[in-house]
């Protein structure tokens, strides 16, 4: 075999091995998965909401108790330093002699049963049940959130990786160039300048890798932050990224997104609010009964009985001055505050859609238009490396055919990507996450 013949060999088994990457097998969709989990089980933002939700639904059993009868209980013991003396003489009776008690004690009880509020306690219980459903709302907005944090770092991570191996592609092939010119100039059949190029061209490869290598690192450990495991460990991610599914297409706008179903919780904790005011200053009745034992000394006397009292209690505000209608004014413009702001968040979150949408769309043409063109650039690096074995060339236009294959399989990679991280937008935006 002549050196010509060894040299066209060597490149084209090279060209057939720098494939684009394939895609990612199921199994590495099946580690976002995992790793979403792991970060939903560690997060502290999410143990506090879930603390949280505790807190308010018990606030909402203490509005909810306020409805049945209340029963309290008192005493006193007291001891006066000069009691009160007085002396008589009665006709007929003789001499009389009065005097207090050093010691004196009491006990009393009371129960309450209100029964007409105007509606406080229905406002209150009104407004801790929306309470409840807010901090459940705002716990889903936190697991959303902490789902597409890691979809964003997972998918930046495996799209490092799959640029390591890019690099790793190139640097094996003007390796594989560098051997094959230094034979061609031991053999005298090209000059030394040729070798210097590829030279040069294998160390830049050399430092993209070591870049490269250090992005992803840097990448993994920021994974592993938010995952909740070492940041040293060795964390297994995809190889490539795998192009975004039909299913985007069936993504839209949620009705019950976390942050509708919080804004709209608002207006009604708003309307509770505005019923609780109201009530202060309407008729408040209710019925209680009152029992209670006095007597002086230390021991409780037999010969007393204790006081009892039934009794019907009715307040009617008559003059504040003017609070009420200001205070239910204030209310009544929170409502309104909290209509504008539920509307503010529909559009909101409408276009948050329809621009990931649109983004997402652009990124699988650019996806496509990227492959087509790393087709083209494998080619091209394949007839250029036959044209220089021939003669016909130089070795920069190898190289540079190198460089156009290299520059393809990362505008690939790029593209691949922003699709990827367009379609997290895409589940955030329509509330996806709850579905994965």
């Amino acid at each position: 075999m002549t050196m010509k013949t060894f040299s066209l060999v060597v490149l084209i088994c090279l060209l057939v091995a720098v494939r684009p990457a394939a895609a990612a097998q199921p199994a590495e969709d099946s580690l976002l998965v995992r790793y979403r989990r792991m970060a939903l089980d560690c997060d502290d933002d999410l143990r506090a909401a879930a603390k949280r939700i505790e807190a308010s639904a018990e606030l909402e059993r203490a509005a909810r108790a306020e409805r049945i009868p209340t029963l309290s209980a008192g005493g006193d013991f007291r001891y006066t330093g000069n009691p009160l003396k007085y002396a008589a003489e009665l006709p007929g009776v003789g001499p009389l002699t009065l005097e207090g008690q050093n010691w004196k004690y009491g006990a009393s009880a009371t129960l309450v049963q209100p029964l007409y509020t105007g509606g406080r306690i229905t406002g209150a219980i009104r407004m801790a049940e929306s309470e409840t459903r807010m901090s459940e709302a705002r716990r889903e907005l936190l697991r959303t959130e902490v789902c597409y944090r890691v979809d964003l770092q997972y998918w930046t991570t495996v799209a490092r990786r799959e640029r390591m191996s890019v690099a790793e592609d190139y640097l094996r092939a003007v390796a594989d160039l560098e051997r094959v010119v230094r034979e061609r100039v031991e053999a005298g059949l090209c000059d030394r300048q040729e070798l210097l190029t590829v030279e040069v061209k294998l160390n830049e490869a050399r430092y993209r890798l070591l870049q490269v290598r250090s992005d992803f690192e840097t990448g993994r450990m920021a994974l592993n932050a938010l995952i909740g495991t070492p940041l040293d460990a060795e964390t297994p991610v995809g190889t490539s990224l795998p192009e975004v599914g039909s299913g985007a297409s069936g993504l839209s706008a949620a009705a019950l997104h976390p942050e509708i179903r919080l804004a709209q919780e608002r207006i009604v904790w708003e309307r509770g609010n505005l019923q609780y005011v109201d009530a202060r200053y309407k008729p408040q009745l209710g019925v209680g009964a009152n029992a209670g034992y006095y007597a002086p000394g230390y021991d409780f006397r037999p010969d007393l009985s204790p006081n009892w009292t039934l009794y019907a209690q009715l307040s009617v505000p008559i003059f504040q001055g003017g609070k009420r209608r200001r205070e239910r004014s204030a209310a009544e413009y929170r409502i309104g505050m909290a209509a504008d702001a539920l509307h503010r968040v529909e559009t909101d979150l409408d276009l948050e859609t329809r621009t990931a949408r649109t983004a997402l769309d652009e990124a699988q043409e650019r996806v496509a238009l990227a492959a087509s063109s790393l087709e083209k650039a494998v080619e091209n690096e394949r007839r250029a490396t036959e044209k220089y074995v021939e003669g016909a060339i130089s070795i920069s236009e190898v190289i540079d055919a190198q460089l156009y294959r290299q520059t393809a399989q990362e505008n690939l990679v790029s593209a691949k990507e922003a699709a990827r991280l367009h379609f997290a937008e895409l589940l955030k935006a329509t509330d996806g996450y709850r579905f994965q």
